[in-house]
């Protein structure tokens, strides 16, 4: 890796020690948020060097091994998956459930062609907890835990959220990110689960408590 950054500086025709600090500043930009958009405020410098220079940082991450996806013309966006996802992965269950419902309303929204010119789906957030409730037969959960999962999802690139006057209005916009991080089979995986869950629940009335691990 240092050879390649000392490549760089070397080929570079105007201020080298410069050109270090905004690839320094883009990798940790990358790596903290997963996910990069061109058009967030703030990021395009960011986005437009790493395409600019995407051998080098898909050397650099590879090492670390993760992936960079994105970044075609018509993505408008790029990330850092796993090169080698753990089999499974453990999240709270109402997490896991409402990343689920996300990926979904996605994917059929995205179907109606309901997509603006960013790639993303606009939806009020009491539809995506009526579906939550519909889909998973649960009941929502209280909206300061609603509220900090979005959070995780935003800081993550997946969603954007805009608050409109309370805590309990906002718009959600979907990212073209979100079916990358949940993928067919983790998307077949964890409506396979959802699926046992609904079943027990309907033979049983017992429930667990804490955090459950998804298939």
């Amino acid at each position: 890796m240092l050879r390649d950054l000392e490549k760089l500086i070397d080929e570079c025709e105007g201020d080298g020690e410069q050109l270090e600090i905004e690839l320094r500043q883009a990798a940790q930009t990358l790596w903290r948020v997963q996910f990069l958009y061109q058009s967030d405020f703030g990021s395009k410098a960011h986005y437009d060097l790493i395409l600019a220079h995407r051998t080098y940082f898909e050397n650099l991450f590879a090492a670390l091994g993760y992936r960079i996806v994105g970044g075609r013309p018509n993505d408008r966006f790029l990330g850092l998956l796993a090169t080698d996802p753990p089999a499974r992965q453990t999240m709270k269950l109402d997490e896991s459930l409402l990343l689920l419902v996300l990926r979904l309303y996605y994917e059929e929204a995205f179907r109606r062609y309901e997509i603006n010119d960013n790639g993303e789906i606009e939806v009020d957030g009491e539809t995506i907890l009526q579906v939550y409730e519909e889909r998973t037969r649960r009941a929502r959960p209280p909206v300061t835990r609603v509220h900090d999962i979005l959070t995780t999802f935003k800081q993550r690139g997946l969603i954007r959220i805009e608050e409109q006057g309370d805590s309990r209005r906002f718009a959600l916009f979907l990212r073209p990110a979100l079916p990358m991080v949940v993928a067919e089979d983790t998307l077949a995986s964890l409506e396979e689960y959802l699926n046992r869950a609904q079943g027990a629940q309907e033979t049983s009335s017992t429930t667990a408590t804490g955090r459950e691990e998804l298939p």
